[in-house]
């Protein structure tokens, strides 16, 4: 995720009414894969498997398989809504 994206979601999130208990949870849930990442070695790849998505990524932006900054940013919003809305339905 590029800086300009990371900003959005930081203000985005700032601007939530969220409650203390909403953001103790919010802060466990972003800094659980953190240590699960860290339990676990990388996946390394070999030099072959790189290039091979390298290719295969160069072959979708040619086929024109991107998405621009601001859809990216319309994909984060929803996944951020339907976060949301999970967690009001458990704290119902």
């Amino acid at each position: 995720m590029n800086a300009v994206s990371m900003n959005n979601l930081w203000s985005y999130l700032q601007g939530l009414s969220l409650t203390a208990s909403n953001r103790k949870w919010l802060a466990e849930k972003l800094i659980e894969p953190l240590e699960e990442k860290t339990a676990t070695p990388p996946v390394l790849q070999t030099w072959e498997e790189a290039l091979s998505d390298l290719d295969e990524s160069e072959k979708e932006f040619e086929r024109g398989d991107v998405i621009s900054g601001d859809e990216f940013n319309v994909q984060c919003q929803a996944l951020i809504d339907s976060f949301l809305r999970v967690v009001r339905l458990n704290h119902c």
